[in-house]
């Protein structure tokens, strides 16, 4: 991860952070890759749950998102928004043209002192929770997903969604009762 300079000032906000980096200022850019690389990663990852795979659209994100700076315009949503936006792009396309399947590598298992079986049956949890929550509509999965793998606030993802409080909050609600049914049911 990239460490600021001590003279970096980290509480400028993103829409100065992005005019600076359309100038040129790698400082700038670089902070906004600080601000937002691990929750984009553990978006991405819940949503391929593959670390590597997540890894390279990570990087791909930040790629795009650095080649159209001098493109990007502010119409009043968050960045965060533009950067989640790429994110769910590149990964939907990289989900349709593989089809992945989750698989449980075996070799991953590390001996841990539950035994392989219990890290087996974590990953199957996973896998099925994973696998419904592609059933859920874009809207709630993309909530669900940030407020609880991403751990963000409820205003942290209107911000970064561009909905109310009350739009994230009802999605979320939908999404967590769609989720408890499928799960109870075994659908």
């Amino acid at each position: 991860m990239h460490v600021p300079p001590e003279d970096a000032d980290l509480t400028l906000p993103d829409s100065e952070l992005i005019k600076r980096a359309q100038h040129g200022d790698q400082a700038a850019f670089a902070q906004i890759y600080d601000r937002y690389a691990q929750p984009l990663y553990r978006y991405i990852y819940f949503r391929v749950g593959d670390p590597d795979l997540a890894e390279d659209l990570q990087a791909e994100v930040f790629l795009r998102a650095f080649e159209s700076l001098d493109r990007y315009e502010d119409r009043g949503w968050p960045l965060s928004a533009w950067l989640y936006r790429i994110a769910r792009d590149r990964t939907v396309d990289v989900i349709r043209r593989s089809r992945l399947r989750q698989t449980v590598p075996l070799e991953s298992w590390s001996g841990a002192c539950e035994g392989p079986d219990h890290d087996v049956v974590m990953r199957l949890d996973c896998e099925e929770l994973r696998r419904h929550l592609c059933d859920l509509t874009d809207d709630q999965r993309q909530v669900i997903s940030l407020r609880f793998l991403a751990d963000l606030s409820i205003q942290e993802v209107a911000s970064r969604l561009g909905r109310s409080e009350g739009a994230v909050k009802a999605l979320q609600h939908r999404g967590l009762q769609s989720l408890a049914r499928r799960l109870v049911s075994g659908v």
